[in-house]
Order: C-alpha cells, then sequence, then structure tokens
C-alpha cells in the first residue's frame, strides 16, 4: 500500500508569503488540522468534505482549528449522511460547539452524527483504516494539552508532530515513523515553542531510520533544504509514499 499526503495549507499561525494554515490530508479520508480555510482546500484539492472519516487535530490553537466551523456547517446542510470522528485533546468538543453555536446558531441542532474523541499521551483512537496514538509534546502550556501522532494508515507507519519545540517526544516519533511529518516555523528564527530549520531540524532528521523521509510543514517561504530524504510541502500538493 502507498501513503499519499495532500497538504491543504503549509503555512505557519502568520501565513507569511501567502501560504495557507497547516493542515494535510492522509489517503483522502483523514484530515490532520482544521485550518481556517480548510473547507475551501478541500474543494481546491477536489476532495468531497463529505467524503472525510475524520478529523486529527494537534491543539486548539486558531490555525489549527478555527476551520471547524465551515466544516460542520457543510456536513449539516450538504447532505453528509455518514458519522464524523473528531479527534483531538480534552476540551475539543466544548471548544467546538461553543464556537460553532456562536458564528452559527443552530449549527448542533439535528445533528448527522459526530463521535468526539478526546484523548491524553498514550490514548489512541481507530477510525476506519487510522489508527492513531496520541504522544504529549511542548509547544503551549495554556491550552489544555498539545499533541503529536503515532499513526498506522493502511499497512503504513507514519507521524505527526503538530507544534512543538525539540524535545524527547519529537525524537520517539521520529523513530518510531516510515514518514515523519514536523513543523518547521522558520528557517533560523529561535522561538520557543517551534522548531526551525537550521538549529532543530537536523537533529529530527539524525534521528530517523536510513530509509525514513521527512516532510517539513506549517513553514515559512525560506524553508528550502538539501537534507537527504527530506521534502518542503507546498500549499495544495501531493507526495506519495
Amino acid at each position: 500500500m502507498s501513503l499519499d499526503l495532500t497538504f491543504i495549507g503549509t503555512g505557519n499561525a502568520f501565513a507569511a508569503g501567502g501560504l495557507c494554515w497547516n493542515g494535510f490530508l492522509a489517503n483522502q479520508r483523514y484530515l490532520f488540522e482544521a485550518p481556517p480555510q480548510a473547507l475551501m482546500a478541500l474543494h481546491r484539492v477536489d476532495v468531497d468534505p463529505n467524503a472525510v472519516e475524520a478529523v486529527v487535530l494537534s491543539h486548539h490553537h486558531g490555525d489549527h482549528f478555527l476551520g471547524m466551523s465551515s466544516l460542520l456547517l457543510h456536513w449539516k446542510h450538504m447532505g453528509r449522511e455518514t458519522p464524523v470522528t473528531i479527534v483531538g485533546p480534552p476540551e475539543t468538543a466544548r471548544l467546538a460547539r461553543e464556537i460553532g453555536e456562536t458564528v452559527y446558531p443552530g449549527l448542533f441542532e439535528s445533528e448527522f452524527g459526530i463521535e468526539w474523541r478526546e484523548l491524553v499521551a498514550g490514548d489512541s483512537a481507530t477510525v476506519g483504516d487510522l489508527t492513531v496514538e496520541a504522544v504529549a509534546v511542548e509547544h503551549d502550556d495554556r491550552l489544555s494539552l498539545n499533541l503529536g501522532y503515532h499513526a498506522r494508515l493502511d499497512g503504513e507507519q507514519f507521524a505527526y508532530t503538530g507544534d512543538t519545540r525539540l524535545c524527547d517526544s519529537v525524537l520517539d516519533l521520529a523513530r518510531g515513523a516510515d514518514v515523519l511529518i514536523s513543523e518547521c516555523a522558520s528557517r533560523n528564527i529561535p522561538i520557543p515553542v517551534h522548531m526551525n530549520l537550521v538549529d532543530d531540524i537536523p537533529e529530527v532528521h539524525a534521528a530517523l531510520s536510513e530509509s525514513a523521509k521527512l516532510v517539513l510543514t506549517h513553514v515559512t517561504p525560506d524553508v528550502e533544504t538539501d537534507l537527504s530524504r527530506t521534502f518542503v510541502a507546498k500549499d495544495y500538493e501531493t507526495y506519495r509514499f
């Protein structure tokens, strides 16, 4: 089997250079993150939003979460007939309902079917062919929790760091993955809660197996690399592994 990663955005919170905020689809069915442009971008990459089986959220910062209301609106009014699973840290359901009901009153009346799976470190969730195991990462301790994920899909192993500084959890995610999707928030700016290309990514790369691939996202336009087996994701592009 193969793993297809389709990026609906690759930018960080500031969307520098006009990059869309970070998020990606795994094998066209599982959406990691719900950035503000998520619904538009699914249409842009020719994926029916009603075909998305699950949304997997790493944390609740707006550039990762504020697209949920638009997705929920589409699912409610545009013919979705199957339930959807939303996976994320504690407080995901409360926040999604609070924001959604505020911006779209009645959004949660006559639900089509939502399963909320709120995870802490060590918990796992299976949706269809996807299994994710949550790992606590170090990003913003004012949020309920910040998660990365080990994942298995159609026989392929991959991992996603979410937003985080370099920490033991990131290296653990790297060591266990055939493909690692990693944040890389800048080329060389030392931001305490993020990784950058010059100081951190070489250490992440060194933790990978000799055959594993590294995909960088949550980037700025000046993030470019000649590291082996390393790709800088581009908006609306699909990468097959």
